[in-house]
């Protein structure tokens, strides 16, 4: 088998940090080219800057990929940005005039690295707040690991394992108890909790998954689902009028009022210009929530200007807020930099908004889902070390 060319492999380096940048730039012709070109003649030098830093990052017996932000990387950005920059000059050449504050603003929209979502990610991280159900107060130790006697799986975890919806005392609204928030109503919380495997000693790596939510619904939700969904982060940033145009209040009444499912969603980054990375360099938490956006509409809410944090306010201030956390720095027993073993978050409401929300769903049809999963998985030689 041939090694691959350094043409091939600067290709390889654009395909893996900017295709969706480019795609998302409408393919600019020329562009990828010019940028393979750029980088064919020092992939060897990035390579080798690339190996040093992962030397420096980690021992020799790791093979996890620190995350940093690699030469590689770094690289494949500033040829972008150089590449980018000749972009209307081709242009003229070719005939082709336009604009040129409009198109250096659109292009640089669609190619320049964004970091909006990581800041406002960092803005609303808090210390780990104590805020849970009452049947998850055992979750507030941390899951075990190398140095740790405690019992794995915890035996919360184990009792909680086929139970998906939370009724009676078990059942009751969550609200805070921390400042400045206390009062406030956890529409949702999601919890992962995770150690690294190691192999001397030999100890597998465990992970334990944690999520509660409200839920609109008629009856028991289905046994494998979530009590939270999977949306895009926009009502963070944009007003739920230019997300969804025809949704109103009472539109979002009805919709609340007539369908089934959570009412706090996961964020999921994919396909967001620009989003930085979410396993290398400097990116995202990889929790965060966002409200489902019948319940944004129907109370009127709308993104703090300028939007510096999860937050959503009205007339009278800030009415839901996410929050997210993280803690409890571990390492795989090697020379690497350390990790948070727990990643958090959770969403806010504020209390008399809570009431409106109660009569849009109808009383009757509240639930409090939960889900607790735990798994363990032995150190691997064909696997990197803690992947999960």
């Amino acid at each position: 088998m041939t090694s691959p060319t350094p043409e091939e492999r600067a290709d390889g380096l654009v395909t893996l940090f900017l295709d969706d940048l480019i795609k998302n730039a409408n393919q600019p012709p020329g562009l990828r080219e010019a940028i393979v070109a750029r980088l064919a003649g020092r992939v060897d030098d990035i390579g080798q800057r690339f190996g040093q830093q992962i030397d420096h990052l980690r021992s020799p017996s790791a093979r996890r990929i620190p995350n940093a932000y690699l030469a590689d990387e770094e690289a494949v950005e500033n040829e972008l940005q150089a590449a980018a920059a000749g972009i209307r000059t081709a242009r003229a050449l070719e005939g082709v005039l336009s604009d040129p504050r409009r198109f250096e603003r659109n292009l640089a929209q669609r190619l320049a690295p964004n970091i909006r979502w990581a800041l406002r990610s960092e803005a609303s991280r808090v210390p780990r707040p104590p805020t849970r159900a009452s049947v998850l107060n055992w979750s507030l130790t941390p899951v075990p690991w190398v140095e740790d006697d405690a019992e794995w799986p915890p035996a919360g975890a184990v009792a909680l394992a086929d139970v998906r919806q939370l009724t009676g005392e078990d059942g009751e609204l969550v609200r805070v108890i921390e400042e400045p928030y206390r009062g406030w109503v956890q529409l949702g919380m999601f919890e992962r909790q995770a150690t690294l495997a190691t192999r001397y000693p030999d100890v597998p790596a465990r992970q334990l998954l944690i999520a509660t939510g409200l839920e609109a619904c008629d009856g028991s939700p289905p046994v494998n689902s979530m009590p939270i969904s999977h949306t895009a982060p926009n009502p963070w940033a944009v007003r739920y009028d230019r997300l969804a145009p025809s949704l109103d209040a009472e539109h979002a009444r009805i919709t609340i009022n007539s369908t089934q499912g959570p009412l706090a969603a996961l964020i999921d980054y994919k396909g967001q210009l620009g989003s930085p990375a979410p396993e290398r360099g400097v990116g995202l938490q990889p929790f965060a929530l966002v409200p489902r956006i019948e319940v944004i509409a129907l109370l009127g809410l709308r993104p703090e200007a300028p939007a510096l944090r999860h937050a959503l306010v009205d007339d009278h201030g800030a009415a839901i807020v996410g929050r997210q956390w993280r803690g409890f720095l571990i390492h795989d027993g090697n020379y690497s930099p350390l990790e948070p073993a727990i990643y958090g978050a959770d969403l806010l409401l504020r209390p008399d908004l809570y009431e409106t929300l109660v009569n849009a769903v109808g009383n009757g049809r509240f639930g409090f889902g939960v889900s607790v999963n735990h798994f363990e998985s032995a150190p691997s030689s064909s696997k990197p070390e803690g992947g999960d």
